[in-house]
């Protein structure tokens, strides 16, 4: 047997993912259980307020079945599990609450180590077309549409106060993730802010977010609701640059 096959069965006997195995020493046992056990441990780290929420037990069952089909692909363990959040709302999808509460755990937890980027105060915003105007956002930004009470659940158990029951909100929410300065921020958004901000995302116009607004509010609230939204984006320090489309 060559080397090479010899540390591909040893991969697998540790990932428990072989069918046959040439190892069966308690030594190699051991190094299954610490393979296990550490990436666990990256789970629950990453995931400490949904650990919370779920309790120990079922939370490493879940953590169990998502190690055991997405191995570690990167050098690093910080970067593993980003796909728990996918695999939670399949495995929740009547209880929307435990997804989201994920989804914002790692939100935070990228934003913490993403990169840094210089932003725009009230000053900057200077353009002269602005229906053509489209905006770059920092790097660490993210949002999601929340159909529960995720964000307060996640604040009371950051907090270590005693979380609400999960419910679902009678209006679709959204939340947004960046970080400002050396520290990991969140803030809730309506529907409408939070389909402005994806079309922006996306490479929308200011003109075309001014369309969409004057579905939501009607032609006497568009200049309005805009300059909320282009007001909050920039005190919260999400733009960066403005770009003429």
């Amino acid at each position: 047997m060559s080397l090479r096959e010899v540390q591909k069965r040893f991969l697998a006997d540790v990932a428990d993912t072989a069918t046959e195995s040439a190892f069966e020493s308690p030594g190699m046992r051991a190094y299954a259980r610490n393979y296990h056990g550490k990436l666990v441990e990256a789970l629950r780290d990453t995931y400490a307020r949904t650990l919370l929420w779920l309790g120990d037990d079922a939370f490493d069952a879940e953590a169990r079945r998502y190690i055991d089909a997405s191995p570690p692909v990167s050098w690093t363990l910080d970067a593993y599990g980003d796909g728990f959040v996918a695999l939670l709302d399949a495995r929740f999808p009547d209880d929307p609450d435990v997804g989201e509460l994920a989804w914002l755990d790692l939100a935070l937890r990228r934003a913490f180590s993403g990169r840094s980027a210089d932003t725009l105060g009230p000053a900057s915003l200077v353009a002269d077309d602005w229906d053509r105007v489209e905006f770059v956002f920092v790097p660490t930004l993210q949002a999601r549409r929340m159909r529960s009470n995720a964000v307060v659940i996640w604040k009371a158990l950051d907090d270590e106060t005693l979380p609400p029951a999960s419910t679902v909100l009678p209006v679709e929410g959204a939340v947004r993730v960046w970080r400002e300065g050396l520290s990991p921020r969140f803030s809730s958004m309506g529907a409408d802010e939070y389909a402005c901000l994806d079309l922006a995302l996306a490479g929308g116009s200011f003109g075309e977010i001014c369309e969409l607004l004057l579905r939501w509010h009607g032609a006497g609230r568009v200049a309005t609701e805009a300059g909320h939204l282009l007001r909050a984006w920039v005190s919260d320090g999400l733009v960066t640059a403005l770009r003429q489309g």
